[in-house]
C-alpha cells in the first residue's frame, strides 16, 4: 500500500540529487534517460534546485554539478558531529566537577538545540534529553550565540520568531533583550536567571569552530538552590575553561581573551 504522507515530487527530486553520488556531473538528456522520467519534469527539478544554490549549471557544456549550498550544508553536518562527539570527555569532566548537569547546543531556527548532554550526581537535577528544544531567546543556549550575531541577525531574529514569556523574569522587550546581548559578548558568558523556567538557572559560554565563529554554548544547569551568586562566581570560570577546551578540539583560531 502505497504510504499517503510521502510527496512523490520530492522523491523525484532527491533521487535526481542521488546521482551526484555516482558522479560530479550530469546532463539534463543524461538525468532523464537514468531516471526514466521526462526531460520537462527533469528540468523543472534542475531549475529549481539551481535557483535555490543548490545546483550549479556549466554555462559552456550545460552540465550540472553540486552547488555551494550543498557544500554550506555538509559542512555544517560535519561540525555538528564534531561537536558532539569532541565535547562529550569535556563535559564528563566538568560534569564531575560540579556535580550538576552539563550541555551543549547549536542555533535552529527559532530554537537552542541540545546535541550533547552528561548528567550531573546531584540527586535534584535537571531533566534534559539529547535534541531537546529551547526556545533561543530564553535560553542560555540561545542567548550566548545570539550575542555573537551581527546587530542585523539578531534583528531580524526577533522579529522572525518573537519573544514569547515564558516565566515573569524571560526579557521580552527588544532593546532590554539587546542590552543583555552586549553584556553576554563583552563579559563572556551568560547566565539564565529563571527565564525559561521557574526554579531552574543556567550559566553558559561560547564555543567557536575551525573558522573562529561561535556557533555553540556549553552550559551548566541546576536549581535556583544551588545557583547563588557565590557559585555562579565559582561556575563562570569553570564552564568558560571547557567552552575553551572544546572550541581547540574543534581548531578556533580565535578564542575570546575574557573567555
Amino acid at each position: 500500500m502505497k504510504d499517503p504522507y510521502l510527496i512523490s515530487s520530492l522523491g523525484k527530486a532527491l533521487s535526481v540529487i542521488d546521482l551526484f553520488t555516482e558522479q560530479p556531473t550530469w546532463s539534463l538528456a543524461e538525468l532523464a534517460a537514468k531516471l526514466d522520467t521526462s526531460k520537462p519534469t527533469i528540468f523543472r527539478i534542475l531549475h529549481t534546485f539551481e535557483d535555490s544554490g543548490y545546483l550549479s549549471k556549466d554555462v559552456d557544456t550545460g552540465r550540472y554539478h553540486l552547488g555551494m549550498r550543498f557544500y554550506a550544508l555538509g559542512n555544517s553536518a560535519i561540525r555538528n558531529e564534531q561537536l558532539s562527539w569532541q565535547a562529550y570527555a569535556p563535559l564528563q569532566e566538568l560534569a564531575t566537577q560540579t556535580g550538576e548537569t552539563v550541555y551543549v547546543g547549536i542555533l535552529f531556527g527559532g530554537e537552542a538545540v541540545c546535541v550533547q548532554l552528561v548528567d550531573g550526581s546531584a540527586t535534584v537535577r535537571m531533566h534534559s534529553f539529547i535534541g531537546k528544544r529551547s526556545p533561543a531567546h530564553a535560553s542560555t543556549l540561545g542567548k550566548v550565540i545570539l550575542a555573537h550575531l551581527p546587530s542585523a541577525d539578531v534583528d531580524d531574529f526577533l522579529q522572525q520568531y518573537g519573544m514569547k514569556a515564558y516565566t515573569p523574569n524571560t526579557i521580552t522587550e527588544p532593546e532590554s533583550f539587546k542590552q543583555e546581548l552586549r553584556r553576554i559578548f563583552e563579559d563572556g558568558f551568560a547566565i539564565d536567571n529563571e527565564e525559561l523556567e521557574l526554579g531552574l538557572s543556567c550559566v553558559g559560554a561560547p564555543v567557536s569552530d575551525n573558522t573562529g565563529r561561535v556557533f555553540a554554548t556549553i552550559a551548566v544547569s541546576a536549581p535556583v538552590s544551588r545557583m547563588g551568586a557565590q557559585q555562579i562566581v565559582k561556575l563562570v570560570p569553570m564552564v568558560q575553561q571547557t567552552a575553551r577546551q572544546i572550541s581547540r578540539l574543534l581548531g578556533s583560531p580565535v578564542l575570546h581573551e575574557n573567555t
